[in-house]
């Protein structure tokens, strides 16, 4: 008596249906397991930060820390939003309409924020803060926006409406802080500061934030190559911003300036002698920029392949938006100027598409029913036989 033969017909159906439907899962899969990674930011949340809310930055842990006249105020647990004061920050001049900027270092252990000027305005200074113990120094220094080069070293950008603005590196560990060590490593931008940003290859990106003198006009970013301005700061001259350096992109205000978890180039600001360069956060693609540093040319930012704009409050007109990326729970962060109220982009492009699973379990249900079937039908005929 056989109850099954290795070569019978209803067997080699079987298993060429089994075959055929799971093929098409894997072709499922392979269609459009997740979303475009570009465009992927998808807007689901908005909350208020404390009132008098200055700037704020992610800690390690996803928690908001933010500044609040000379305070600093930490969010409760991550994503609660609700904000309790931790400390005062000691000997601190701040400027009356608020701090310039506030960023935590790579690994978490610090917190640089800019004093805008002090309360006469002419008192700059960048406060470096422990975390959480909160205990720091003073670096008196001109600034507009920093970025963190290592938990030593901070990139600044600065100017003052007479001379083209500049981005310096200060070292932390300066024994005088009333007369840091702080290098220029980019001259000669021909208008107000822009933003600052390094890319995973460690180049430097900043931009024109106004144009006064130009050539190069507002809302232009270049970037300079990690062994380039490394170089300016190991003792060679300063990188000339206007005759050096890869155009990349031309948008907004170039500040503030950002990379996310994708390497997409993120730029906040806006341009309001443009018709249309403000009421946006923009999103450059990582492939975009890649051409562009390769010599491809500058993104353009009118071909939604390459470029994006996140307009949370279209209603508004005028806005002109900051961001905070938060690379731990892939969330972007928007702001507009001079509002509490933030709004919460998240990437969903790393979560698969609900039709995608349907087909895949679909699928399975076909392949099971179907090989359930034809093995039933099998034992019945030759049952028949014996």
């Amino acid at each position: 008596m056989q109850y099954c033969k290795g070569n019978s017909p209803v067997r080699r159906c079987s298993i060429l249906v089994a075959l055929s439907f799971a093929g098409l899962v894997p072709s499922a899969l392979s269609r459009s397991a997740v979303a475009d990674a570009f465009d992927g930011y998808r807007l689901y949340q908005q909350f208020s930060l404390p009132a008098g809310a200055g700037p704020y930055d992610v800690l390690p842990d996803g928690r908001l820390i933010v500044v609040v006249g000379s305070d600093l105020w930490i969010e409760t647990s991550r994503a609660s939003r609700s904000f309790s004061p931790a400390s005062s920050l000691a000997g601190a001049d701040m400027a009356t309409f608020g701090a310039a900027f506030a960023r935590v270092s790579p690994n978490g252990s610090k917190i640089a924020v800019g004093n805008n000027g002090g309360v006469l305005g002419n008192h700059y200074q960048i406060g470096v803060f422990a975390f959480p113990s909160l205990t720091g120094t003073w670096f008196t220094t001109n600034h507009f926006d920093a970025a963190w080069i290592d938990e030593t070293h901070l990139a600044v950008s600065s100017g003052d409406f007479a001379n083209p603005s500049i981005v310096s590196v200060l070292d932390l560990t300066s024994p005088d802080p009333t007369t840091p060590i702080n290098p220029t490593v980019v001259n000669n931008i021909g208008g107000a500061s822009g933003g600052l940003a390094f890319d995973s290859a460690g180049n430097l990106y900043t931009g024109n934030g106004y144009q006064f003198a130009g050539p190069s006009e507002t809302g232009v970013v270049k970037a300079f190559s990690a062994a380039s301005w490394t170089g300016a700061l190991a003792g060679g001259p300063p990188l000339d911003f206007e005759a050096m350096g890869t155009l990349v992109v031309e948008t907004l205000s170039a500040s503030p300036l950002g990379f996310d978890h994708r390497g997409n180039i993120v730029i906040g600001g806006g341009d309001f002698s443009s018709l249309d360069d403000y009421g946006f956060v923009g999103v450059a693609g990582a492939a975009a920029l890649a051409s562009a540093l390769t010599g491809g040319g500058p993104i353009d930012t009118g071909d939604q392949g390459q470029f994006r704009r996140l307009d949370p409050d279209p209603g508004s007109a005028f806005n002109f938006y900051s961001f905070v990326l938060d690379d731990g729970s892939k969330s972007l962060y928007v702001r507009d100027a001079g509002s509490g109220l933030v709004y919460v982009y998240l990437d969903t492009s790393s979560v698969p598409a609900a039709s995608t699973w349907g087909m895949v379990v679909l699928g399975l249900c076909i392949v099971g029913a179907a090989t359930l079937r034809l093995r039933a039908g099998e034992i019945r005929r030759e049952v028949g036989r014996v």
